[in-house]
Order: structure tokens, then C-alpha cells, then sequence
């Protein structure tokens, strides 16, 4: 069978560097597996790097049984921005211009990424009229993300000039053959918007799970060696680590607010943030403030594995909002996956995971931080330990790799 996988915004299989691979390759190489031949289809612009792969359509033939075809479009440097948005408009117009020229291409299957929603919305039009049945992958809660930056006051306003990103999301959502989303609380969220008061098998759970993989000897020695260079003995020091994007999904007010607390009672832990992103060269500035904090640029995947490792634990201070409280973000998955529990500001799911499990700490976000919690983990090795057999424990109970990704082949078999 000829599946296409249509997803934007992650790296692909043609991406120089060690980059972890996210849901788009690691569901492409599980269907190849199966005996499927693969097409992917994907914006040109490279998401996390901010660049352009080859600036132009673009069709790579990677292996056997898998392609890959980039869609061009303008790009962007900030994550939410006016050229953003006006990216993804050529982007979906690109999409249209390639389906409409090329007539010869009709896979049996389609797994379609949502966001963004005018890309989700030419493939769900084309799919209806070539009657092609797809599973819609829902990630995040766009349009209503888009109403949150706004005060209040100004909400109603902004949900009327987007109305027509939220009657089309309406139209994806109820015109998918099925859908899949990362959390029961996100198919809740869907079934609302989309007015399906159906209790149906249409939906089903499939969390943002990435294949878990183990450092060589060599690898770690490498490892190891890099953040020896960067002044951090990941074996004798204590540290806090946070690895993702710059962005404003983040709140970094948390982490520089307790890592100012917490120095004076531990000045020798330190807190490494890695990563990229708009805000990059503001934060570093902030951060270099504090002598307890080491804030770097992108890393390998090897060295984010044994940074979180040795860590004593991660941190995800995420912004308090409706697209993250029923979220479980990979960055968590990634933690729990090398047995480190991790701290995080966001209520709801992830705040629910941690009082079920024991695997984690939550702290809210105030203008005093209760550092007191912070210090308990350091102070307390057994509790330590626990919280760290807790996190294994969890990962296994809860987010199984190839449970997840045989399952979505399974129901794109069935469709």
C-alpha cells in the first residue's frame, strides 16, 4: 500500500545532524517496515534551523520505498509572527499548485498533521474529491491557541477576524476519515469544537512517543567529553537541564527566578538550558547574569541523552494556556524515558500525571518561587531515587513505541 505522510515542521530523513526523530520519520520508517512504500510530503522550510532546504519544489528519492516532496514557501524567523502566518498561506497554495499539476499522484492513504490548518484544508478538499480516506494527527489547539495572547477584552474580537481559521478547523475535524491525538483530553477537545457528540471509534490516542535508543560506549565517551569541555562533569556535578526551543511556549522567568533563589543556598548547582529559537540572544543575555547558569545553543541527541541522564531533573516550565494544560509534551516523554523525573509549571494533565505517578514536581509559577521543592530533591536521595524509579516505571506503564506506532498502522490498514 502507498501511504503519504503530510506533516510540516519536523525534521525529515534528508536533514543533516543528529537531530531526534519526531513523529513524521519514525512513522515512515515503522510503515516501510510493514512493507508500505512512503511518500512524504513537507514544507521546504526547515522548522527548527529557520532555512530553506532547497528554496523550490523538489521531489528526493530517499531509498526503496520512501520519497520525499518539499513544498516551497517564504519562511520565517520568529515563531509567531505576521510572516508566519503569511508563510503558511503560500505554503498551502504550493500544496494546492503541486496536487492539481501532478494527476498521477493518488496513494491509497494519507496521515495528515494538523497544524497548520490551511494545509490540512486544501489535502482534506482534495482527499473528499479523489475519495481517499485519512487519519487527521492533531497537535495542537489551533485557532483557539491563536485567541491566548490577547487581553481578554480584545478576545471576542480576535475569535471574529479568525473565523475563518475556526470554520475550517470545524470542516477538518468533521470530514476526517478518523482522527488521532496525543491525549484523551485533546479527542474531548476535538469532539467539542467539532460539535461530535458521537461516541465513536473514529477517535483514538496515539502520544507524541519517540523510539527509545541507547549510547554506544563510544558515543557516551563522546558525549561525555563535549560537556566535560563545556565545564559540566555530568557524573559529579548536580544540575537541572532544560532542552528545547527559545520561545515564548516557555516560561524562562521560572527558571532565572530560581536559579537566583537557589544559589544562595546551593551555589554549586548549576541549571544548563540548550536549545534554539527567536528568543535565543535575549535570554542568553539574562542568563549570563547568573553564574550558576550555562545557556548553550542547539545539541546532538547524544549529548540531550546524557544530559537528561545524569540530570537531577529537566525542566518544562510551560505557559499556563488551553493548548498545554491537557498536553504531554515529547520533552516530557523524553525525560521519563532515561528514568529523570521533571519540574514543570503547567496544571492540568502534566500536574495530574505527577500526583498519580510520583514522577515529577509541580511548582506554580508565582513571583516568589517555592524553591523549597528544588531543595528537597537535592537534599534527599532517597526521594530522589524514587521519583526517578517512578519516572521509569511511568514511561513503561504509559507511552509503549511500538504499541503506538502499530497501532496507527493498523488503523490506516482499516480506513
Amino acid at each position: 500500500m502507498e501511504i503519504c505522510i503530510l506533516q510540516t515542521g519536523e525534521p525529515l530523513h534528508i536533514d543533516k545532524g543528529n537531530y531526534r526523530p519526531m513523529r513524521c520519520m519514525l512513522l515512515a520508517d515503522k510503515l516501510i517496515e510493514k512493507g508500505h512504500k512512503v511518500i512524504i510530503i513537507s514544507s521546504d522550510f526547515f522548522h527548527q534551523r529557520k532555512v530553506h532546504r532547497f528554496n523550490k519544489f523538489k521531489l528526493i528519492k530517499v531509498k526503496k520505498n520512501l520519497e520525499i516532496q518539499l513544498i516551497p514557501s517564504i519562511g520565517y524567523q520568529k515563531h509567531v509572527s505576521l510572516v508566519r502566518v503569511i508563510d503558511h498561506f503560500i505554503l498551502a497554495f504550493n500544496l494546492f499548485l503541486f496536487l492539481k499539476k501532478n494527476k498521477k499522484f493518488r496513494p491509497d492513504k494519507i496521515f495528515l498533521g494538523y497544524p497548520p490548518i490551511l494545509t490540512s484544508l486544501v489535502i482534506t478538499k482534495w482527499c473528499l474529491k479523489k475519495r481517499i480516506s485519512f487519519i487527521l494527527d492533531v497537535k495542537d489547539k489551533w485557532p483557539e491557541h491563536f485567541i491566548e495572547p490577547f487581553p481578554p477584552f480584545a478576545r471576542s474580537i480576535a475569535k471574529l477576524l479568525l473565523k475563518p481559521y475556526f470554520i475550517s478547523t470545524k470542516y477538518i475535524f468533521n470530514k476526517a476519515t478518523k482522527i488521532t491525538s496525543i491525549t484523551d483530553d485533546y479527542i474531548d477537545w476535538i469532539k467539542c469544537f467539532s460539535n461530535d457528540k458521537k461516541d465513536s471509534d473514529r477517535y483514538f490516542v496515539s502520544p507524541l512517543i519517540r523510539k527509545p535508543f541507547q549510547l554506544s560506549e563510544e558515543k557516551l565517551k563522546i558525549s561525555i567529553n563535549f560537556w566535560h569541555k563545556n565545564n559540566l562533569d555530568i557524573f559529579k556535578d548536580k544540575y537541572f537541564c532544560f532542552i528545547g526551543s527559545y520561545t515564548t511556549s516557555f516560561d524562562f522567568q521560572f527558571i532565572y527566578k530560581s536559579a537566583k533563589l537557589l544559589i544562595k543556598s546551593f551555589p554549586e548547582v548549576k541549571f544548563i538550558l540548550c536549545g534554539s529559537g527567536d528568543q535565543y540572544h535575549n535570554l542568553s543575555k539574562e542568563f549570563s547574569k547568573l553564574p550558576n547558569c550555562k545557556f548553550l545553543g542547539e545539541i546532538n541527541k547524544f549529548n540531550a541523552k546524557t544530559l537528561i541522564s545524569y540530570s537531577v531533573a529537566t525542566l518544562a516550565p510551560y505557559i499556563n494556556n488551553k493548548n498545554f494544560n491537557n498536553h504531554i509534551p515529547n520533552k516530557i516523554i523524553e525525560s521519563l524515558e532515561n528514568k529523570t523525573p521533571f519540574i514543570t509549571t503547567l496544571d492540568g494533565k502534566l500536574k495530574s500525571i505527577i500526583e498519580k505517578y510520583n514522577n515529577g514536581i509541580f511548582i506554580p509559577n508565582k513571583d516568589i518561587i517555592d524553591v523549597s521543592k528544588f531543595e528537597k530533591i537535592l537534599n534527599n536521595q532517597e526521594y530522589r531515587n524514587t521519583l526517578k524509579n517512578n519516572a521509569k516505571y511511568s514511561y513503561e506503564k504509559l507511552f509503549n513505541f511500538e504499541k503506538t506506532f502499530n497501532q496507527i498502522e493498523n488503523e490506516l490498514c482499516k480506513i
